[in-house]
């Protein structure tokens, strides 16, 4: 059996270095019988570990009644985890938050009138009741039994309890926990603000804040200033010693899900940024929180979102919880998908090298996000070899051009180049390829690829080698953006826009439109187009003959417009996405009079995927009006007309066809 494990500096793998991706996926805001095929999208996005919240709530909603059927079938879950390859991270509170009601805790439990989050008798048993339970499901599934489970986090955020004593109730419920039979290699809690008891800490950090109250801008965030484990922005509000710990974070975030107050609208270039910044600054595990967005799951008495009627800090839609993450509510890749695989296949491949690499940020280095004139910089180094970091990004600010600047990493000065606004990216010094070294180059490794390597960037790439040049593949960095890794008869470079996933049935991709493929090296018996060290391909989609028709329904109010949507025509792809382009308050979508989907507004189309409800023939849309006067943020002013944003721009729907990649079907294209 693999042995994990970890020291001061980075996590274990057979007594290796290892530092993997992990991302949260909630299996209980997701329908179960698309759980493979998400965990299969998640792996293909180079993610290693899933973590997951067990809400107390979903599963346990009246008092002894604890359900596990169905989408709260944790056991299943990690059943799937297990059969795609991928770790799992248990999430199982007793207090999670995320977004959820009471941050999770039933609400019996909170109408108990024991002191919560505490040492309290009554409190502690109704969680050995919940955890008990849960350990039943979940036996099989711990690596020590042959499954997937690698991690567990006890509680979250937990900050309560005064000086003294937080650390102690962390301890009381870790050793609950282990009394109860839980047993993996990881232990954790999240270490900002909070207590950690004897646990590994773990750390975040979001681009945009939707929980804060303000509705005007916000200061310059500091998720893209370079900062060690010792001196990060919010250390102050640590409770124990960095230097004890490697730097693991669990929630970088895939994005961030809106606020009624607050809608942020989180970009794919946030979250790479942020993630290079990370990254540069020492993080050995990138943890993101959301990977995959997911439904809010509706209650027997109650919507089961965050919302400040019953005292949370937010009013959130009462079923979505898309997040704007990697992978969307419907199972959608963003923008971050792409940026987030282009660092996991890098730690793939050089992990193992970068992890014992010490994090140096220089002594001039702006600590203060709102001061963009200084280039921002760190290096990763084992006192010889490493890599440099550079980000010329900040969020929401406009940062300047450096013109001809000569870089130092080590011994090594590297030759001028010029940076521009917004850039981010890192270079390698000194590092071992094969049989011999690169001493630096101006691109960025990306993945070891057959008996060569692979990097990328849109400047002269200026290879300079101590010994004979390895084999080399350098892309463009959209190339870069596009690119995955599979297995068809031996290892291929793929480039697509598209998602292209690789299971134990092959390669596939997710597609809307024609698949235009390129391709390193050509693949065999396919009639391909070159592009330099690329070979470019064509596959025509079926012809659909889908048609949406909607119909505007009569006006009823000044607050809302409803429409008819109507679904004309087969389906014969995998599945169908409507896209809502509207001005507004927040959306809404309806089966039968029952709403089904909701939206905050928040700038972008509302992307919704039909086939969880078997394609229905008949929808309707309903949009709420925004008073100008409402407080709420978005990141760009909305339309206002009568002192009011109400407006339907357009909708559309468009077929998914899940099409298998592999020279068979490329050789059979005629084009």
């Amino acid at each position: 059996m693999t042995q994990y494990g970890w020291t001061e500096q980075y996590l274990t793998r057979d007594g290796r270095p290892w530092l993997p991706v992990m991302g949260e996926f909630h299996f209980s805001r997701y329908p179960c019988r698309y759980w493979k095929e998400e965990l299969e999208k998640m792996k293909a996005g180079g993610v290693e570990i899933v973590a997951t919240y067990v809400f107390w709530n979903h599963h346990e909603e009246r008092p002894g009644e604890i359900r596990w059927d169905g989408d709260r079938d944790i056991h299943g879950f990690l059943r799937c985890c297990r059969e795609v390859g991928l770790l799992a991270f248990l999430r199982p509170g007793p207090w999670c938050h995320g977004e959820a009601r009471h941050g999770g805790f039933p609400d019996w439990l909170v109408e108990s009138g024991w002191r919560l989050r505490s040492d309290d008798p009554g409190y502690l048993g109704a969680v050995e009741r919940f955890w008990s339970s849960l350990y039943g499901q979940v036996k099989s599934d711990l690596l020590k039994n042959g499954g997937p489970v690698v991690g567990i986090q006890i509680e979250n955020e937990y900050g309560s309890g005064g000086e003294g004593r937080g650390d102690e109730h962390i301890r009381t419920l870790t050793r609950l926990a282990r009394e109860i039979g839980f047993d993996a290699p990881y232990w954790t809690a999240t270490g900002w603000g909070s207590y950690i008891g004897d646990l590994l800490p773990v750390s975040g950090g979001y681009v945009e804040a939707p929980w804060d109250s303000s509705v005007e801008e916000l200061p310059a965030n500091d998720c893209f200033i370079f900062a060690d484990k010792e001196h990060l922005p919010n250390i102050g509000s640590y409770r124990f010693d960095p230097s004890r710990f490697p730097f693991l974070t669990a929630e970088l975030g895939g994005g961030v899900q809106v606020t009624y107050n607050r809608r942020p609208r989180v970009s794919g270039t946030d979250t790479g940024a942020s993630s290079l910044v990370k990254l540069g600054s020492g993080a050995n595990l990138l943890g993101y929180y959301v990977y995959h967005g997911g439904t809010n799951p509706v209650g027997e008495r109650t919507t089961l979102q965050e919302s400040r009627s019953v005292g949370n800090a937010c009013d959130l839609p009462a079923l979505s919880y898309d997040f704007q993450a990697p992978l969307r509510e419907y199972g959608s890749a963003a923008e971050s998908f792409r940026e987030i695989r282009m660092l996991a296949m890098f730690l793939k491949d050089f992990g193992e090298t970068l992890a014992p690499m010490d994090a140096e940020i220089p002594p001039d280095a702006p600590r203060d996000p709102e001061e963009t004139a200084t280039l921002r910089t760190a290096v990763r180094t084992d006192g010889r070899s490493g890599f440099l970091f550079i980000n010329n990004y900040q969020r929401r600010r406009t940062m300047p051009r450096h013109e001809n600047v000569r870089l130092h990493a080590g011994d090594v000065e590297f030759p001028a180049i010029t940076i521009e606004p917004g850039e981010y990216f890192f270079l390698p010094f000194h590092i071992k390829l094969g049989d011999t070294e690169l001493l630096s180059a101006a691109v960025t490794p990306l993945c070891r690829l057959r008996d060569g390597f692979v990097f990328y960037g849109d400047r002269d790439p200026q290879y300079r080698w101590n010994g004979p040049a390895a084999k080399v593949l350098t892309l463009s960095r959209e190339d870069a953006k596009n690119a995955v890794k599979v297995r068809l008869d031996d290892e291929y470079l793929l480039i697509c826009e598209q998602p292209v996933i690789e299971t134990k049935d092959g390669a596939f991709c997710l597609a809307r439109r024609d698949i235009g493929l390129k391709s390193f090296p050509p693949l065999p018996g396919c009639k391909g187009t070159a592009e330099g060290d690329l070979t470019r391909y064509a596959l025509p989609l079926p012809v659909s003959d889908l048609r949406l028709d909607v119909r505007p329904k009569m006006v009823v109010s000044d607050l809302y417009r409803e429409y008819e949507l109507i679904l004309e025509g087969e389906v014969a792809g995998d599945d169908v996405f409507l896209t809502v382009d509207y001005e507004g308050d927040q959306a809404e979508l309806l089966l039968e009079g029952r709403k089904v989907a909701d939206d905050y507004y928040r700038g972008e189309p509302w992307e919704i995927g039909l086939k969880r409800w078997d394609f229905p023939k008949t929808m309707l849309l309903r949009i709420f009006a925004l008073p100008e006067t409402a407080p709420v943020f978005t990141d760009e002013p909305l339309t206002y007309e009568n002192g009011r944003a109400l407006r339907l721009k357009g909708v559309t729907a468009q077929e998914e066809f899940r099409v298998r990649l592999c020279p068979e079907t490329l050789a059979a294209n005629k084009r």
